[in-house]
């Protein structure tokens, strides 16, 4: 039935031609009709280039909803904070290909400073992923930007689950106090931003992490730094 429906939008294209070549006095629409008889492939790959547009279509329709992740506040991401190309990742420390790939995003963006990746926290994987998150905003909301951004990349080095004990370690080897900390894991502040990151997610069916989108494009589960840097590079 969509492909019925599809053909019915594609083929007043091929009508209107033939009548524009009929007021010009030619066989136009015959050699129409005759192209397309012999050549019914072309009518499948009409239609596979307009499912294309319309997925494409409907992707920016929904990116257009979340202005506020290409335009908002930068927090934590690597690159300058005003680069031009702004990409965003939604990541789980407890994500093996995010942990695997962060170095290389970190070299893509030296290599590309006109590149900015903003990072979001998306934990879905294991409970020790939102307390990781929890954490991570805790330290934001009480000793700012700076600490946010070094207890992210100690985050990255804990092999095993994430647990108190690993977080006041980290607290303790920064020099800030995690009994400050730890009773702003639970506040409404850092649940929100969890919550938003995840109904954002489900809006826009992410599966998995990592997954980076541009106002334009949205790629999950990938890591090859070539095939990302192919449609960042072009936006």
């Amino acid at each position: 039935m969509i492909r019925l429906l599809k053909l019915v939008v594609i083929f007043p294209f091929f009508v209107g031609a033939a009548q524009f070549a009929r007021a010009d006095g030619s066989d136009f629409d015959a050699k129409v009709r005759a192209f397309l008889l012999n050549n019914p492939e072309v009518i499948l790959e009409a239609l596979a280039v307009l499912t294309k547009r319309e997925e494409q279509a409907a992707l920016e329709a929904k990116l257009d909803r979340y202005p506020e992740l290409f335009h908002g506040a930068p927090q934590l991401g690597i690159g300058a904070r005003d680069a031009p190309v702004q990409i965003v990742e939604f990541f789980d420390y407890k994500c093996q290909p995010c942990k695997a790939v962060h170095p290389v995003l970190e070299a893509f963006v030296a290599d590309n400073p006109e590149v900015r990746i903003e990072m979001r926290h998306l934990p879905i994987l294991t409970p020790g992923s939102e307390r990781g998150a929890r954490f991570a905003l805790a330290t934001q909301a009480a000793f700012g930007d700076v600490a946010y951004q070094a207890v992210h990349e100690r985050l990255w080095t804990i092999r095993g689950p994430l647990r108190t004990e690993g977080f006041e370690r980290i607290a303790d080897a920064l020099g800030l106090d995690y009994e400050v900390i730890a009773p702003l894991m639970e506040s409404d502040s850092v649940t929100a931003r969890i919550d938003y990151n995840r109904n954002v997610a489900i809006d826009l069916e992410i599966l998995g992490t990592p997954a980076f989108l541009t106002p334009n494009s949205m790629t999950f589960g990938s890591i090859d730094i070539d095939v990302l840097s192919d449609i960042w590079l072009s936006q």
